[in-house]
């Protein structure tokens, strides 16, 4: 009981107290390739609408410090979705530490030392392994926002 009232005493007090508060929010969008006047070819992020087999999608996950505190050790970590698979070197984001997973989640490490293990021995992991994409972000300031992205190509 004693317990539960300290708990309820310092809830009290949370109002008064400026917190960072971090909120994100995903997009997907169609990856098409745009033929331009010069000849040339740009990738343009378009709504989705009909994706298929195939198809290039990218996530682009918007982060926002809403608080009034800066917002330290922020972590983003977002699975690769089901029948997609992860396209190398796609993931980006600014002030960033980019780390991956190919055990559902369970262990990151960098892309050139994440392995996986096959018959008994560790290998480099494949594209097609990588389950999770995580973002360690150092600090996000007050009333700061970005962006984090990767993309995949669907089966």
């Amino acid at each position: 009981m004693r317990m539960i009232k300290m708990l309820v005493g310092a809830l009290a007090f949370a109002p008064l107290m400026a917190f960072a508060q971090v909120s994100l929010t995903t997009t997907a969008f169609h990856i098409v390739a745009v033929k331009q006047a010069d000849g040339s070819v740009t990738e343009e992020w378009q709504k989705p609408e009909n994706i298929v087999p195939g198809d290039l999608v990218g996530y682009r996950i918007h982060y926002v410090n809403s608080g009034k505190e800066t917002a330290t050790d922020v972590v983003v970590n977002n699975p690769v979705p089901d029948n997609t698979e992860y396209v190398v070197n796609s993931a980006a984001g600014m002030n960033s530490q980019i780390t991956y997973s190919a055990d559902q989640g369970k262990k990151f490490a960098r892309a050139a030392e994440l392995t996986v293990e096959e018959n008994g021995a560790q290998r480099p992991a494949k594209a097609s392994e990588i389950t999770h994409i995580r973002w360690s972000i150092n600090s996000v300031a007050a009333g700061s926002s970005g962006d984090v992205e990767f993309k995949v190509r669907v089966k």
